[in-house]
């Protein structure tokens, strides 16, 4: 006997197609973000795209860190004459997008206020005046209570969900069921349609995360990071090969206790996880949990394997993992995250730098910032001393046409293959001198040089080049101020006191 439930999604079943016919020229399609990216539907309106009096023109694609490449609408609309993508965080296909076809719009944002911020434009309790006209997501199937799952793409869900006039989950056979968290289950009830993806068409790009090699200067990184480094630490990593040579510096170092709090789940984290070090037992918050809010399952039975009905595991969504008042709650932090250049005040960029989207702020400045203000907290930036086209990422000033990731205020640690220094509470001339003296050696000259000309240096008072932990400049050590924390308002007073209101 058919229950009410299995009949609702029965009559809420279509194939892309179906979608695609639905959809109407003028029409803003957000297509999910990180984890949740829509491949079908998105293809099946791509396909619809051109001059005729059939087909679809002036679509709009609200895109919010598309791992999944869509090459159909390059193929299709390379000069995007029918359509305009929005993105908000460049992965490679974006970029040679840009590049090539010169197209392909960017802006800067991050998880997760930056998110709130941006939607404000689309969110209405009225699903009839709501701004985007259809919200396309990956999820698992519906189970027997009518649930979808929203698996690897938790993060957005809880956001999007609010902005969009119809709502169209793309049900993989492929995606786990991710245990909660808070957010990671949708109701039939609360969606209009859904189809069944052809996951050996709309493959996930595979990725051989297990054969990554770390260069010997990430490995040089990942070393001087493990200084910093304690048992029971809670860890955040952030993509690319330099996680998996902190993972290996770990696993030598023989952390124990270690608990993971994170915006990705990647690699390197689920790595930690099966070597046993990872037990969240020490974390004051979500013990016993490691929480993430999203993964690129590019190694697709090995994260389903990992994720599926994992107790262990909770995922949130991204107004809770990247929540600056959560991180600076969770006591000894270390959040490790990969940035594009430093300058001398400390300003760091992650995103757009002189001129060019690399990729987008995303969860960089939470955690490098927040993490830093909890009780023994760290914020890494890490990069290698010189860019793959040779230039210095530690530049006197960024360059005209870059963002400010990370304003020199709220600056923590710096690491390169040449040490790590702490910028928290050094002088002018002491930040520039500690970031010149982790510059790639053949660099420090010109920065030297370049600091004294703008005054950044003392022109003659001597400020040693070892500042910071290691130096000799009264510093305090990572182990005396482990259990420090920067006090908050409410903190000092014991309530929120505000002294600019008189009588209070």
């Amino acid at each position: 006997m058919t229950t009410p439930i299995q009949q609702k999604i029965r009559d809420k079943k279509r194939t892309p197609q179906q979608i695609a016919e639905m959809v109407k020229s003028g029409d803003w399609i957000c297509n999910g973000s990180t984890g949740g990216d829509s491949t079908a539907c998105t293809d099946a309106v791509a396909r619809r795209l051109g001059p005729g009096p059939a087909d679809l023109r002036d679509i709009e694609f609200w895109m919010y860190a598309q791992f999944y490449p869509h090459h159909e609408l390059q193929e299709i609309d390379p000069q995007q004459q029918y359509h305009c993508n929005h993105e908000f965080f460049f992965f490679p296909w974006n970029r040679k997008a840009r590049d090539v076809n010169g197209v392909t719009d960017w802006a800067q944002w991050g998880w997760a206020y930056g998110m709130w911020a941006h939607h404000y434009r689309f969110i209405n309790a009225a699903r009839e005046k709501r701004g985007i006209d259809w919200w396309f997501n990956a999820a698992t199937a519906p189970d027997e209570r009518g649930f979808f799952n929203m698996s690897y793409g938790t993060n957005n869900c809880n956001i999007f969900q609010q902005t969009a006039k119809k709502i169209v989950f793309e049900a993989r056979s492929d995606y786990p069921w991710a245990e909660g968290g808070r957010f990671n289950t949708i109701h039939i009830d609360n969606i209009d349609y859904w189809v069944e993806v052809d996951c050996e068409k709309f493959k996930w790009p595979q990725i051989n995360e297990r054969g990554i090699k770390a260069k010997p200067e990430e490995e040089a990184i990942a070393k001087h990071v493990m200084t910093i480094m304690r048992d029971r630490d809670i860890v955040q990593l952030g993509i690319g090969s330099l996680p998996s040579a902190c993972v290996a510096a770990m696993e030598n170092a023989g952390f124990k206790d270690l608990g993971i709090h994170t915006e990705m789940l990647n690699y390197g984290l689920i790595k930690l996880i099966e070597s046993g070090q990872v037990t969240n037992a020490y974390k004051n918050l979500d013990r016993n949990k490691s929480v993430w809010t999203f993964a690129f399952p590019v190694d697709v039975q090995w994260y389903y394997d990992t994720v599926h009905r994992n107790q262990q595991l909770a995922v949130y969504d991204i107004s809770y993992t990247n929540n600056f008042q959560i991180l600076n709650r969770i006591d000894n932090m270390i959040a490790i995250d990969n940035c594009v250049a430093v300058d001398l005040l400390g300003q760091q960029c992650a995103g757009f730098y002189e001129k060019r989207p690399i990729s987008s702020s995303g969860g960089y400045f939470q955690f490098v910032s927040f993490c830093a203000m909890s009780k023994g907290g760290r914020g890494v930036a890490s990069m290698t001393s010189r860019s793959k086209h040779g230039t210095s990422r530690i530049v006197p000033f960024l360059p005209e046409g870059s963002t400010v990731d990370v304003p020199a205020q709220l600056a923590n640690y710096v690491c390169t293959e040449y040490g790590i220094v702490n910028l928290r509470g050094l002088g002018g001339y002491e930040r520039a001198a500690a970031l010149i003296s982790i510059a790639h050696p053949d660099d420090r000259e010109w920065l030297e040089k370049e600091a004294r000309k703008h005054g950044l240096i003392a022109p003659k008072f001597p400020v040693s080049m070892s500042c910071g932990e290691n130096g000799d400049r009264r510093y305090p050590s990572y182990n005396d101020r482990r259990g420090y924390k920067i006090p908050l308002t409410s903190e000092i007073w014991g309530f929120d006191w505000d002294p600019y209101q008189s009588g209070k």
